[in-house]
């Protein structure tokens, strides 16, 4: 009996001492880079170290110095993430010739933030394989603070020639859609109107337009505006296949004054004759307010309710 227990306690003696053998201690991602290290350096009123708040167009200065103890640095990639179309990452890979600073590269990017809300920048560097070795676990954030209101899926109702209660005007503004009856104790906030008229295109028997207030003929003469105050918006024609530059390129003020002034807005009413060149889903319309305000108007869809009342709707995006 006493050999049978020897026994047993040599085996488990073995087992443990092969487990301890075989046993390996794992990498851990918090701290398998610790070889390498990041410093963001305070050295302008302008440099940002951790985070900063900036206005809409202002200059930000990153200075950066990576070390690297015990490989040699040959790029270092300054990673910039912010929300956009895909996963909005965007990296910069820059060559490190200089052999004196492959253990220690210092550099300063210098930005002009035309952005609202959050971006963040990191940097890291890769090996002579252009392997991964480390970011020093940090990154540094820069908000844009709110330059432009963004008002999104408003309904503007076609004109209804006989009750005169759907709202076919509407205020850029404000974001609120007014009918005919209410439109004139209203009239100082609206900035349009919209209507549409039959084409010869039997797939597309429509076009749609929208007419300022002022309006030097008023193509809707059943809707009498003489009364009205005038608001003299300006606008550009339709440009067609906008999501993208609406929805990713115009993210502040500077931004949006940038791509309306490349449109020229002039007119007081888009004269569409054909669909195509009409309010239609996806298009955008540029604008300048009386205010001075730039702004995009963007056709989210033409549509119809369950009353089979035609309708748009759209989104704005104007200056603060």
């Amino acid at each position: 009996m006493k050999i049978r227990n020897l026994k047993k306690i040599i085996v488990a003696v073995g087992c443990v001492a092969l487990l301890s053998a075989c046993k390996k201690d794992s990498q851990n991602i918090f701290n398998m880079f610790n070889d390498v290290t990041v410093t963001y350096n305070n050295s302008s009123p302008l440099a940002v170290t951790d985070y900063k708040l900036v206005n809409d167009g202002d200059s930000v200065y990153i200075d950066y110095t990576i070390n690297s103890a015990v490989e040699d640095i040959y790029s270092v990639v300054v990673e910039r993430t912010a929300g956009g179309k895909g996963n909005a990452i965007e990296r910069n890979t820059i060559a490190v010739s200089d052999n004196s600073r492959r253990r220690a590269y210092r550099d300063l990017l210098k930005l002009k933030i035309q952005r609202d809300g959050k971006l963040s920048y990191r940097v890291y560097a890769l090996n002579q394989k252009g392997v991964y070795i480390g970011d020093g676990y940090k990154k540094v954030v820069i908000e844009g603070k709110p330059s432009y209101t963004f008002l999104t899926n408003r309904v503007i109702y076609l004109p209804d020639t006989l009750g005169k209660i759907l709202p076919s005007f509407f205020s850029l503004r404000d974001g609120v859609s007014y009918s005919y009856t209410d439109g004139l104790a209203n009239s100082s906030k609206i900035d349009f109107g919209i209507y549409r008229r039959p084409t010869t295109d039997a797939s597309n028997p429509w076009v749609y337009n929208l007419y300022a207030t002022n309006v030097p003929v008023n193509p809707l003469t059943v809707y009498d505006i003489s009364a009205w105050q005038k608001r003299a918006t300006k606008f550009a024609a339709p440009q067609t296949s906008q999501n993208d530059p609406f929805t990713y390129t115009a993210v502040s003020a500077s931004v949006i004054e940038s791509l309306v002034k490349a449109r020229n807005p002039t007119l007081s009413a888009t004269v569409a004759t054909t669909y195509g060149t009409g309010l239609l889903p996806g298009s955008s319309i540029s604008f300048l307010t009386p205010e001075g305000k730039y702004g995009i108007l963007f056709i989210n869809a033409v549509s119809s309710d369950l009353d089979r009342k035609p309708f748009i709707n759209v989104s704005v995006k104007i200056q603060n």
